[in-house]
Formats: C-alpha cells, sequence, structure tokens
C-alpha cells in the first residue's frame, strides 16, 4: 500500500468520516473507540454526546454491506 501512499491512519481517518457523515457525530466517536469522555476532548459537546450499540452497529452493517445482530435491520 505504500506505492498507493495509503497508510492505516488513513483508512482510519477515511472510515471515520464515512461514519460521522452518515450516521453523526455521537457514532463516529464511538465507532473510534472515543466513547468515553477524557479532559482531552476538543469541545463541550463531547461529554453529551453517546452512540446506542444499535447505532453503531447500523454503521458497520452500511460500511460493510451485511446485516449485524444488534442492529436495527435485523432479518
Amino acid at each position: 500500500m505504500a506505492t498507493q501512499q495509503i497508510s492505516t491512519h488513513w483508512l482510519r481517518h477515511t472510515t471515520l468520516t464515512w461514519v460521522e457523515r452518515n450516521f453523526g457525530y455521537a457514532v463516529a466517536r464511538a465507532y473510534a473507540g472515543h466513547a468515553e469522555t477524557t479532559s482531552g476532548d476538543v469541545g463541550a459537546t463531547a461529554g453529551y454526546v453517546r452512540a446506542s450499540m444499535q447505532e453503531l452497529a447500523d454503521a458497520l452493517s452500511a460500511l460493510a454491506g451485511e446485516p449485524h445482530p444488534l442492529g436495527s435491520a435485523v432479518g
């Protein structure tokens, strides 16, 4: 992937940007593993928004194109 200038950081950034644009800030934050508030969070909103497990499952399902058992479109 080095010849195409694609790094794991680029993949993470691109994926999280897509999740944020399609599912919102709270879901992207949780998807990134940043669900817990820390003193280093940027912006006051970070302490108030939370994504549910179903919202995370829906984002993963949409990204992968496969149903997730915890998502809202089961069956």
